[in-house]
């Protein structure tokens, strides 16, 4: 059974080079390797979550594939992270783990008009 582990921030491919610089875990959509086979996999997610659009990706890969996935949350799926969570046909949590969901949040600057237009958002 192929193992893929979301470890660390959910960020962006074009970033990813950054956290391997530093030697420190993240986890990019070209990270997911899915095998050709449509053999089962097992997802272990370890992440606080990140870029959106990268988690979406990486949910969207998982939600695709013709195999059998299981999703483990083996320490915290927050944020970003818990949305990959939701990509698994079976999602297992251990005792000790959490999932964190949270509402939509942005920063913005300028003037008051930009302000109330995200406001909307």
């Amino acid at each position: 059974m192929t193992q893929i582990q979301i470890k660390g921030p959910i960020v962006s491919d074009s970033d990813r080079w950054f956290y391997d610089w530093l030697d420190m875990p993240a986890t990019a959509p070209k990270d997911v390797i899915l095998p050709q086979d449509n053999s089962d996999i097992e997802v272990l997610i370890n992440s606080g979550g990140g870029d959106v659009y990268a988690g979406s990706e990486i949910y969207t890969a998982l939600k695709s594939y013709q195999g059998n996935v299981t999703v483990k949350i083996v320490g915290i799926a927050a944020s970003a992270a818990s949305v990959i969570a939701m990509a698994g046909d079976v999602v297992e949590i251990s005792p000790t783990a959490q999932l964190m969901i949270h509402n939509v949040s942005t920063t913005v600057s300028g003037d008051h008009k930009k302000c109330c237009m995200r406001q909307e958002f």
